[in-house]
């Protein structure tokens, strides 16, 4: 057995225990030793280096390691210098929202050690200041690298500049650091969706392209040639972000020998489960767009197959996979030289269709919770046929928002026509190797995950976060469905015309026809 599981029995914690059997059933990480630190220990004291801390997922784990390490050093986030802002008003912008509401109850005073270092992931050295540079190479312990492009209409150029020559800077800052104790590389796990392979495994596969070849077209080629050569790069990768994610990891594990390296993967990123608050989310990439745009009436197609499985992560538990992993990887002896790859999924016990997002949807907000800003009454009709979709897009949606609709939805279509599926055995095996003491704070045991609770949670923190219902209160949810009410019947009566009318003219013409025929 392994420490953690022995540590457990002597503790006689059957409920943690009996959970853990159900949750990892393949521990596939080594041993640490008896004598490693928590991971409030192993954070202490440290200087955390983090890019795209301004992201979704950026905001999230600062947040935690402030509130659930309260004893770590310093938090420096790599920004892009903006004019007449200074460090200090874009730190209080960024802090100004309700995720670091509890932070700021709690642990007040661990706001001071976040700083600010102005650099830019898509140039050469990040454009650091020598300063700034001599800085993070003698005093930076851990680097978490979560800054990307994540849309997936971003042009090639821009995609293989930010995200894999941004990654190659990195690494070659890391060579030189003099005090790094782990590196945490943030990828997605649908970079490999282009492999023939019943389920993406937690290795690195090799990349269809070279990635210093994609580097040098993107410095030096002109964009308009490169533009014209997209499809053909990108051969069964359905969009920019995945194919330079995939070129990213290679470069990666080619590069990383001497320093103790995660490549973490999540799959599709949500609103948070628990942590800090149920349900928080401001980002509109991905399902929550979708979601939001169903919710408030704007949305009423989609292209999907509704019976595929989606596989989703609340970000919460992403967030705590990413420091339970890089505090693993620091303290691990037996694969030093070799990358640890972690698949954040959850579709093997989160159990969840793509029809679930509208039709459970639209059930929770048409029972309890309609968006203040409601523009009409919320329905959504979703299919997987290309010509039902034109056809119901045509018909169904307003004509100022048609173009952005449609092009949104079949950007995402790679991933809502199909189905992937995903090994997380180190993923799963994480949770094996935190010690007693960090349970309650680290644990990404999604086992107990109650889908209909949770989506619930997500549509009302789509509401209130994404959507910023300015009266999203009890007090006032008279009013939002009463203006819910009202919609409905707006829409049943002209559904109801536009049928009568549609009635009317088949009628008129069918008579002329006749009466043209037949007298």
């Amino acid at each position: 057995m392994i420490y953690k599981m022995s540590h457990i029995q002597e503790e006689n914690n059957n409920i943690v225990k009996s959970k853990k059997s159900v949750f990892v059933e393949n521990v596939t990480l080594s041993q640490l030793p008896k004598n490693a630190p928590s991971i409030c220990e192993f954070y202490a004291d440290q200087n955390i280096l983090i890019t795209g801390g301004t992201g979704f997922m950026g905001k999230v784990l600062i947040e935690k390691l402030l509130r659930s390490c309260p004893k770590i050093k310093g938090i420096y986030l790599l920004l892009r210098s903006k004019k007449n802002y200074t460090d200090e008003q874009r730190l209080s912008k960024l802090l100004d929202i309700p995720l670091f509401e509890r932070l700021r109850n709690e642990f007040p005073q661990s706001l001071s050690k976040l700083k600010v270092i102005k650099g830019d992931v898509s140039e050469i050295e990040f454009g650091l200041s020598g300063s700034d540079m001599k800085f993070i190479i003698n005093e930076i312990n851990i680097v978490f690298h979560v800054a990307a492009s994540v849309r997936f209409d971003d042009p090639l150029r821009e995609a293989i500049l930010i995200n894999t020559r941004g990654t190659r800077e990195m690494l070659r800052i890391l060579k030189q650091m003099q005090n790094l104790k782990v590196f945490l590389h943030t990828s997605t796990t649908y970079c490999n969706v282009d492999k023939d392979v019943d389920a993406i495994e937690e290795k690195v596969y090799k990349a269809t392209t070279n990635w210093e070849t994609m580097i040098n077209a993107a410095e030096n080629m002109d964009t308009n040639v490169l533009n014209f050569l997209e499809q053909k790069i990108l051969n069964k990768y359905p969009n920019t972000y995945t194919f330079s994610k995939n070129l990213s990891e290679e470069l990666v594990s080619e590069n990383c020998g001497g320093i103790p390296t995660v490549i973490f993967r999540p799959t599709v990123v949500v609103g948070s489960d628990k942590e800090p608050i149920p349900g928080w989310v401001d980002s509109f990439n991905g399902p929550m767009g979708l979601v939001a745009g169903v919710q408030v009436g704007i949305l009423h197609t989609v292209y999907i197959d509704g019976d595929k499985k989606l596989d989703w992560v609340p970000v919460d538990v992403a967030i705590n996979g990413m420091i339970v992993s890089a505090w693993y990887k620091a303290l691990e002896q037996s694969e030093r030289n070799k990358c640890l790859i972690i698949n954040s999924s959850t579709a093997d016990f989160v159990k969840f269709e793509n029809k679930s997002m509208f039709e459970d949807g639209l059930r929770i907000e048409n029972a309890k919770n309609p968006p203040s800003q409601l523009l009409w009454y919320p329905f959504c009709f979703y299919t997987p046929n290309k010509y039902f979709y034109w056809f119901y897009f045509v018909t169904l949606q307003l004509i100022p928002a048609i173009f952005l609709i449609f092009y949104s939805n079949m950007k995402l279509a790679p991933f809502t026509l199909n189905e992937f599926k995903f090994k997380n055995d180190n993923f799963k095996s994480l949770h094996a190797m935190l010690k007693l003491e960090d349970m309650d704070k680290f644990s990404v045991d999604y086992s107990t995950i109650e889908i209909q609770d949770r989506f619930a949670t997500l549509v009302d923190g789509s509401v209130k976060y994404l959507l910023k219902g300015k009266s999203h209160t009890k007090e006032t949810l008279d009013e939002r469905l009463s203006n819910f009410q009202m919609k409905f019947y707006l829409h049943v009566g002209l559904m109801c015309f536009l049928m009568i009318c549609s009635l009317f003219i088949m009628n008129f013409w069918a008579g002329k026809f006749l009466y043209k025929r037949y007298i």
